[in-house]
């Protein structure tokens, strides 16, 4: 009588164990195949008992062990879909044929009836005995375990090897940090530049947090912060901190004076650098307010994902008995975390070395290499694209400063990361609109080390215009009301709420204009990369030409030229001819039917000319009266095929003049 472990045992029935997973059998499963060969005729043939016999083994086996055979119940599965519109015949045998397959790094258990094939790919506990000869595991459930914490430290010390991650500096400390050495008694620590390694947290407030750091606690904090008053989450990155043998974590509302708008003002403008000088930044990504926390088992939750899976013994070479999972169904959809609507996320996330993202199905790492579960395993929830990934591009080399006019566009795949950046930040949201520019100021400060010789207006590199102007929100239902108040001018994203997309013309080839001048001044001189002051301009040298724009009720709608109409007039319904479509920046409190188009640049790919949708300024600024050009405010862009008609080739014909756009 074998010794097998009776939760084992109770995976199959009698005469599945006899047959599929008896030592003779699984041998000829498990015999050996060469990585990526393909061969039908390999693996164990077998002949089932009939469809009756199968109902009544699987029901003696589910009396008898309270557990279903999980092999009849794949058999059937596999019979059934083969028949799926009628009931198996009673009296029907069927031919099987197991084997067990490694294609590009992945172990499959394969079965087939001749008719029809299923591929289950298998996966294995780290501490079961199958852990010898399947390479792959489960996803990690539990992200206190000591083994989690091991798994961290491994990835963290196999990042150093890294071509393009960087090597933990012993950074000066930020101005307070929470000591966790006993972390049952944190305290407030005011660094006074003091260097150590820390760790951040990147998080969701969701909800107030009454006992945030203020004047009146500051004292009483340094000598200890009482536990019930630390938010769950907040109490996690404690435990995470500890756990993995630092002393110091910075939380925003536990080291930032919450009722000094001074110290607010200071600490914010150093946050790019407290996260890009962390050791690893915890992102408690699953976690919808600071009351949730992050460390709890993923057991629970991945039961609710839905996952087809199933257990079954599995027969080691060298005698063991193990167990190996087969997942059922295919993966599901990349889920949406709490941590990526929120805008200031983005780029705590950025400007990290190495994040430990505890998502809402298990714990991933990630750095400026990898993104991948921590334990390695595959990946039944679909990871996000690489370009959906908040991640800084891999400098190439700087370039030479001998050469302040240099090509500054011509590494594309910077330009495409900034656009993708900018188009993930817009897609977010913040709780303060003022705060449009500053959330993004870190990661614009990064790639100014790229592009050294290009100044950055309200959101917009100097090298990459005319062709940058042309972001546009081109979805239908995709358009929110225009703030009250702009913190940007009209021109620039930052004007607008909700995502934008970068680009029609996203490089400056085939530009029809020409940038006079572009000046927007930083509110404050520490943050040169922040909210603007009112008044930033934009002087085009292009071809403008009236027109009249009729909207539907999602913001987008058909042009129509007028002819013969001068700058300084109105249109009128006649001579009316449509020449292409206009999309709206925001919802408007009162609609422009006359309006200006400006053209910026021609889409090769697409055959269209692209520009911008204005409409006067009737309020003359005072930048606009010492530069004397008519001055507009954009409101859309707009796009208007070549091959439609004549009227683009004739207006670009017109004489160029030169705008104002505030």
């Amino acid at each position: 009588m074998e010794d097998v472990h009776p939760d084992i045992r109770k995976l199959v029935c009698e005469t599945c164990w006899n047959t599929v997973f008896s030592v003779e059998s699984f041998r000829i499963v498990w015999e050996a195949i060469p990585e990526n060969h393909y061969s039908r005729s390999a693996g164990f043939s077998y002949t089932t008992p009939t469809w009756r016999q199968i109902q009544r083994q699987q029901r003696r086996h589910s009396i008898k062990f309270c557990h279903q055979c999980e092999w009849c119940r794949i058999v059937c599965e596999l019979i059934e879909t083969t028949r799926p519109r009628r009931r198996p015949p009673k009296d029907k045998m069927y031919q099987l044929m197991v084997r067990l397959e490694r294609f590009f790094g992945v172990t499959t258990l394969n079965l087939t009836n001749g008719k029809e094939e299923s591929h289950f790919p298998i996966l294995t506990a780290e501490d079961d005995p199958a852990a010898k000869f399947i390479p792959d595991r489960d996803i990690l459930l539990d992200v206190d375990s000591s083994f989690a914490y091991d798994l961290i430290k491994k990835r963290v010390l196999e990042c150093f090897h890294h071509e393009h991650c960087s090597l933990p500096q012993y950074a000066r400390l930020p101005t307070r940090v929470i000591d966790c050495l006993d972390p049952n008694q944190p305290r407030l620590f005011v660094s006074k530049g003091a260097k150590d390694h820390y760790v951040a947290l990147s998080y969701v407030w969701g909800e107030g947090q009454p006992n945030r750091l203020k004047n009146e606690n500051l004292d009483s904090y340094i000598v200890s912060i009482p536990s019930e008053k630390i938010p769950k989450t907040i109490m996690d990155a404690i435990i995470v901190t500890h756990k993995l043998g630092f002393r110091y974590l910075w939380v925003d509302s536990f080291c930032i004076l919450q009722d000094s708008e001074d110290d607010k003002a200071r600490e914010i403008a150093q946050i790019r650098h407290i996260f890009r000088n962390s050791y690893v930044t915890i992102i408690a990504a699953c976690a919808h307010k600071v009351s949730d926390g992050f460390l709890h088992d993923r057991r629970r939750t991945v039961g609710k994902l839905n996952r087809g899976e199933s257990m079954l013994p599995f027969r080691c070479p060298d005698g063991d008995i193990g167990t190996m999972r087969l997942v059922m169904g295919g993966s599901v959809d990349p889920i949406p975390e709490p941590v990526n609507k929120r805008a200031w996320c983005l780029e705590e996330r950025a400007l990290s070395p190495r994040r430990l993202i505890y998502a809402t199905h298990t714990l991933v790492y990630e750095c400026q290499t990898i993104h991948n579960n921590m334990n390695g395993a595959p990946n039944f929830v679909q990871l996000y694209p690489t370009e959906d990934i908040p991640r800084l591009p891999n400098r190439i080399s700087p370039l030479p400063p001998t050469i302040p006019n240099s090509n500054l566009s011509a590494d594309s795949d910077i330009a495409q990361a900034w656009y993708n950046v900018v188009t993930m930040y817009t897609q977010r949201t913040l709780t303060r609109p003022r705060d449009r520019l500053n959330a993004l100021a870190g990661i614009a400060e990064q790639y100014h080390s790229y592009w050294p010789y290009s100044k950055y207006f309200a959101g917009l590199w100097e090298h990459q215009l005319p062709g940058s102007l042309l972001w546009g929100n081109h979805r239908r239902g995709n358009y929110r009301r225009r703030p009250d108040v702009c913190y940007a001018p009209s021109w620039s994203w930052a004007s607008r709420d909700g995502e934008v997309e970068m680009g029609w013309c996203s490089t400056n080839n085939g530009m029809y204009c020409t940038v006079i001048h572009c000046n927007t001044t930083p509110a404050k001189k520490v943050n040169p990369t922040g909210q603007v002051e009112d008044g930033g301009i934009l002087v085009l040298e292009t071809v403008i030409q009236l027109a009249t724009w009729s909207t539907d009720k999602d913001g987008i709608g058909d042009l129509f030229a007028v002819t013969g109409a001068p700058l300084d007039q109105c249109g009128s319904e006649s001579g009316q001819s449509n020449v292409g479509l206009a999309f709206s920046d925001a919802i408007e409190k009162r609609r422009d039917v006359n309006v200006y188009i400006a053209f910026v640049g021609q889409n090769v790919k697409e055959q269209c000319a692209c520009g911008l949708v204005l409409v006067p300024v009737t309020d003359q600024v005072a930048n606009a009266q010492a530069y004397n050009y008519p001055v507009f405010r954009r409101v859309g862009s707009f796009r208007t095929p070549l091959y439609w008609s004549s009227f683009p080739e004739t207006w670009l014909k017109s004489m160029r003049q030169c705008i104002m756009i505030i």
